[in-house]
């Protein structure tokens, strides 16, 4: 017989899961997914595009529901687990139900995090993270109404590329002195500012939240700590994300600012799992889809019995961000010992920088053109040495004959 296998969530990272245990582990478990979201898994990658009217919702489902039914999956979407029973290896699910497991992983994901300033319970302020903001947001855009974002990073600029594409006037805030700082250099991050402005989107930064302002409950405008006021009709929270601890903290299963889980992404407790936005590995709490994905394949394969260690993920972002083709990976700012090699035209919106250490690229940033963006990535992560082809490698794969590479 099958060995119960749950799985909490439905998003990226447990369909990715799900399709690497079909090729791992086909038969060996009898796999239920329950996931709070009332739809199957989707790309959450792409609400921005379908905020912006370039691709439609039914677009980013993953799969379809005969994909799981074929591997024998049980997807249960739209129901909340509340309690998990880890002496009975029961799960508690709202609604007086219940489910037990022998194993169990937790793919739950994370929560926006909402400002904690005055006015930010008003009517009119949301955040940006599932299809519900989506149809909500696009209600916003459709009456033209004035809308401020809070975050300049990835989740802040697609949301008001997404907003401004619908057709709402957009202002977006950041408290850094530059956007994406996570992912991009002062240069990079300098040129994309100006390929969002284009795009009719108004961004201030250094501009700290400190009050949003409201009558009869609902907001009126946002003013900054230097006294600057925004007049807004709405305002999107997009200033990062918590990894969702308190179902495995309720449980007793040991929490720091993720789920901590070792190489085999095991949790404390017996037979328990954790992965995705949810997971601490090694004091890292990663909040990007590939890296849920290398989590993924390793935990499929130590369920199925075979050796795997998860040693942690070099972190990339390959996107278009509010339009505008984005790439970071690596050490990107590059330290004491290495050299950034650059080339810059601001007129054709292009920005590319590699860094270079030990004879070996470490980290790369480009904007707008990404087309060797892979190959730059497999250059990091190889750890290749790249002496013979130093001075073609900024003009690509093509140039650069990676085969003589010492």
């Amino acid at each position: 017989m099958s060995e119960p296998l749950v799985i909490v969530g439905n998003g990226m990272a447990a369909a990715r899961l799900v399709d690497e245990l079909a090729k791992t582990a086909l038969g060996r478990y009898a796999v239920a997914v329950i996931g709070e979201e009332p739809r199957l898994a989707y790309n959450r990658v792409l609400l921005s595009s379908v905020l912006a009217g370039e691709t439609g919702s039914h677009e980013i489902e993953l799969r379809p529901a005969d994909w799981w039914r074929h591997r024998g999956v049980t997807v249960r979407y739209g129901y909340r687990v509340t309690e998990i029973d880890t002496g009975r290896r029961e799960l508690k699910i709202e609604g007086e139900e219940s489910m037990e497991y022998s194993k169990l992983v937790l793919a739950i994901g994370s929560t926006p995090l909402r400002l904690n300033v005055p006015g930010a319970d008003l009517a009119g302020v949301h955040t940006f993270r599932d299809t519900r903001d989506v149809d909500l947001l696009l209600t916003l855009a459709a009456a033209r109404k004035r809308v401020v974002v809070v975050g300049g990073g990835l989740l802040g600029l697609e949301a008001a590329y997404g907003l401004a594409k619908a057709g709402a006037p957009v202002t977006l805030l950041h408290l850094m002195d530059r956007l994406m700082e996570r992912q991009l250099d002062g240069p990079a991050a300098n040129l994309l500012k100006t390929l969002v402005e284009r795009k009719g989107i108004r961004i201030m930064l250094n501009a700290s939240t400190a009050r949003i302002h409201g009558e009869e409950g609902h907001v009126e405008a946002v003013e900054l700590a230097d006294g600057t006021r925004i007049e807004a009709d709405a305002v999107i929270f997009a200033a990062g994300i918590r990894p969702n601890i308190g179902l495995a903290k309720d449980a007793g299963i040991a929490v720091n600012r993720g789920i901590v889980v070792n190489d085999e992404m095991q949790t404390a407790s017996p037979d328990i799992y954790a992965l995705g936005e949810c997971a601490e590995h090694r004091g890292n709490c990663y909040g990007l889809v590939e890296p849920a994905y290398e989590q993924a394949r390793v935990l499929a394969r130590h369920l199925a019995g075979r050796p795997a260690a998860y040693q942690g993920s070099v972190v990339s972002t390959n996107l278009k961000v509010s339009g505008v083709s984005v790439f970071s990976a690596g050490d990107f700012m590059g330290g004491e010992g290495s050299e950034s090699l650059v080339l810059s035209d601001r007129r054709r919106g292009t920005y590319k920088k590699l860094v270079i250490a030990d004879g070996r690229l470490t980290g790369a940033v480009l904007i707008g053109d990404t087309v060797d963006a892979l190959w730059y990535l497999e250059l990091i992560r190889n750890r290749d040495k790249v002496a013979a082809i130093r001075a073609d490698m900024m003009f690509g794969r093509a140039l650069a004959r990676p085969s003589k590479a010492a």
